[in-house]
């Protein structure tokens, strides 16, 4: 929104000052028409995202804490919502998943190998059921379309058609406390998107995890450890009071608890001399760098003006520093700045 008003100022401001500068009437308003398509073609072309840090469930004392978020999400009206989840095609990551920490990847990518066995797969149906109108789909339809995407791997457009066959067209009353219901589907159904997009990388995943065990292991007892444990006291501190007045969700977009959260899952605060503490941080930069490829990739691909990333407040700080660095064009702007 700053942007618009911007280039609204500089077109105004260029309008009168050529208005009474220029002497000859056909030339001046020639040049003003030039002036004024150049401003506003330049502002149309601009892609920004919007990187939102997420708190992924929040307890049920705590059950609103997305609402603001939300709000200000569906008011910057994204044209993308992209997710905290691998991509279809990285079969890198999936690699990992079908055997990884998460048991719900784990049944979701042996479904999806257990389908392919017997399902025929038509690129050309799935494109003509998404291209309906929701409220023409059937129950088989949506029965369809999910098992298309389970097919394909492509867990958050599975996840929400089977949110828009339980609640189209109004969504969940409750608060779910989850950021896929509270944010993702809910803000795509309001949207009246047809797909959300993957766009995390976790091909290294197992690689962090166990670095970062053993690099606990082996800073426990030194200042090190007291310096991560400070971290985690300034972390809840901060949150404490926001959390009663319902603001949790907004401290937790603030910069500096961003660089906290950056700190202390990215492990910067420990030793950095240590091989495994050192390994453990450069997994944890690689996931970011190539998180953050796959974003911009994406939005230059789709040629998407407004995005937006829900996603775990502990990768912004990465994922804004890889955004600026690999995709220099691409405005990257924290919820906070709404």
């Amino acid at each position: 929104m700053k942007s618009y008003f911007f280039w609204i100022f500089c077109a105004m401001f260029m309008f009168f000052t050529l208005r009474f500068i220029l002497p000859h009437y056909k030339m001046k308003h020639i040049i003003l028409f030039i002036v004024l398509f150049n401003f506003f073609n330049v502002y149309a072309q601009e892609q920004e995202i919007v990187l939102v840090g997420t708190m992924h469930v929040v307890p049920k004392i705590v059950k609103n804490s997305y609402r603001p978020l939300f709000k200000e999400a569906y008011q910057f009206g994204p044209e993308a919502i992209f997710v905290e989840t691998v991509m279809p095609n990285d079969s890198l990551s999936w690699a990992y998943l079908q055997k990884g920490y998460s048991k719900n990847h784990q049944k979701f990518f042996s479904a999806s190998r257990k389908l392919r066995e017997t399902f025929n797969y038509d690129k050309d149906s799935l494109n003509f059921l998404i291209s309906k109108d929701f409220g023409e789909l059937s129950d088989m339809d949506f029965r369809k379309i999910k098992q298309y995407f389970l097919y394909n791997l492509d867990s958050p457009n599975y996840y929400y058609y089977d949110y828009l066959e339980k609640y189209y067209p109004n969504g969940h009353k409750k608060s779910m406390r989850h950021e896929n219901t509270e944010l993702t589907r809910k803000l795509a159904l309001k949207l009246n998107h047809k797909k959300v997009y993957a766009a995390d990388d976790q091909q290294t995943n197992g690689e962090f995890h166990k670095y970062w065990k053993k690099c606990e292991e082996e800073i426990m007892g030194t200042r090190f450890e007291k310096r991560g444990k400070r971290i985690g006291v300034k972390l809840v501190s901060r949150e404490i009071f926001p959390s009663i007045v319902g603001r949790y969700g907004r401290v937790n977009n603030k910069w500096k608890h961003l660089q906290l959260l950056d700190s202390l899952s990215g492990l910067k605060y420990a030793d950095q001399q240590n091989c495994n503490c050192k390994k453990a941080i450069d997994y944890f930069n690689q996931r970011n760098k190539r998180f953050a490829n796959n974003l911009g990739s994406q939005i230059k691909e789709h040629n998407f003006r407004k995005s937006i990333l829900f996603v775990g407040a502990a990768h912004i700080v990465g994922l804004k520093k890889e955004l600026n660095e690999q995709f220099p064009d691409i405005k990257v702007i924290l919820f906070d700045e709404l």
